[in-house]
């Protein structure tokens, strides 16, 4: 039967914490955004979204680094298109390459993926393509 209103009152505080914990821990996206900021400049450590474009990239080196190279500033992002067994160095290179821009994007069949080292682009073109065994088969394009 029933119950008191001391009981009724326990039962509403629990769902009531409850409620508030899962506000508090899936409402904020501060987490994420820190998570995002994956590209950090060498020299003076500044972060950028992993989002960010090479042509913002290159007015921060441009702005804050006069005399320094891209490289000098940032690790350069590898692409690789596994069905044309290409690996390219820097998003502006595969870009022109594959005939599209940043908006567009990489076309999708061409199954292009970012790497952030060139072995870790060759072993993503070796592993989609059963036929390529080994690195003298991929193409790789520099500027």
């Amino acid at each position: 039967m029933g119950g008191g209103n001391a009981q009724k009152t326990a039962i509403s505080r629990e769902r009531n914490q409850a409620k508030l914990r899962a506000a508090q821990g899936g409402a904020s996206q501060l987490g994420n955004n820190a998570k995002a900021m994956s590209i950090k400049c060498k020299i003076c450590k500044q972060a950028f979204m992993c989002t960010q474009n090479e042509q913002d990239l290159m007015n921060h080196v441009e702005g804050k680094h006069k005399g320094k190279t891209y490289e000098d500033c940032f690790d350069p992002i590898y692409v690789a298109v596994p069905t044309t067994a290409t690996v390219y160095k820097g998003r502006k290179v595969a870009y022109e390459q594959l005939g599209t821009d940043a908006k567009k994007g990489y076309p999708k069949d061409s199954g292009a993926a970012e790497f952030e080292t060139k072995e870790a682009a060759y072993e993503h073109i070796m592993a989609s393509v059963s036929y390529i065994t080994d690195a003298d088969s991929i193409t790789y394009i520099e500027s």
